[in-house]
Parts: structure tokens; C-alpha cells; sequence
């Protein structure tokens, strides 16, 4: 759907499309990895400074049921969930989450060291240290929605 929506925008009007992923950590055979995953599945995100502009773009596209399904839409983020996503993804790399670092401090409090949870703690519902990911609960597009943030620990 990326490589759709990229060519069928021309670079004049100054977007960038991607969809949201995450590194957290995982074991595999006893070994900590670091794995990207895809977050937010089905969605497509477009940066630019001219919406109006996307959407008629994306009404004339030549395979409308791609992006119009019955239940399926094309929407502007509002200014909250705009600057959430901002907050949150690497501005170099348009889409991903990086790794937060965390410590565990002796008396049981849990402090954010780096990474895109320091933009968002005051959001974070729970760290499950099993699966090594702090869960984030936002509103998002009219519904209720949790983010599963990677976290690795110092």
C-alpha cells in the first residue's frame, strides 16, 4: 500500500508515506533479540502539509477499493494524535519506534532513561517486563486504542 500511495504522489506536493513499527526485544533459544514488528496494522500514514490536496489525490486513484473499502477510510489525524505520533517516532526514520531504555531503581520505581517513552510517561498504563514493552492508552481515530512500546532494560 506504501509503494501505491508513494507513486501515485507526486514529490511536488511534499509527503512522506509510511506505516508505524517497533523494535522491542524477544527471546529466541535462550537469546535476547531486537525485532522490528508492524504496529497499528492496516493503517497507512501520510505526512504533508496539504491535506486537501492528498485527499483528492487519493479519490482519483485508479484502485479506489484499495483505499475505500465499506468500512475503510482515509482521515486527518487531529492536532493530539498529529503530535502523539510525532512524539513518539524517530524523525529520521519516518514510522519507527525506537527501544526505550529503562532501570528499575531499589526501592521498586521504574525510571525512563531514553527513548520515545521519555516523550510519554505520564501516558504509560503498564510496563510488563515479560514481554519487555510499556503499554501506552490513547485515543486514536475515534476509539480507544493501546500502543505496546519496546523497552530494554539497563
Amino acid at each position: 500500500m506504501e509503494t501505491f500511495v508513494s507513486k501515485l504522489l507526486s514529490e511536488d506536493i511534499g509527503t512522506q508515506c509510511f506505516h508505524l513499527t517497533r523494535y522491542r526485544r524477544k527471546k529466541y533459544g535462550g537469546k535476547w533479540q531486537t525485532v522490528q514488528e508492524n504496529i497499528l496494522p492496516g493503517y497507512v500514514f501520510i505526512t504533508t502539509d496539504k491535506p486537501e490536496q492528498i485527499h483528492r489525490k487519493l479519490k482519483t486513484a485508479e484502485k479506489p477499493g484499495i483505499l475505500w473499502g465499506d468500512d475503510e477510510y482515509v482521515a486527518t489525524l487531529d492536532g493530539r494524535e498529529a503530535d502523539l505520533m510525532e512524539r513518539i517516532t524517530d524523525n529520521k526514520k519516518p514510522g519507527e519506534i525506537a527501544l526505550s531504555q529503562i532501570v528499575v531503581e531499589k526501592d521498586g520505581e521504574i525510571r525512563v532513561l531514553s527513548g520515545p517513552l521519555l516523550q510519554v510517561e505520564d501516558m504509560v498504563k503498564k510496563f510488563d517486563f515479560h514481554k519487555r514493552v510499556a503499554e501506552i492508552e490513547t485515543d486514536f481515530m475515534g476509539q480507544k486504542k493501546v500502543l505496546y512500546l519496546g523497552i530494554e532494560f539497563e
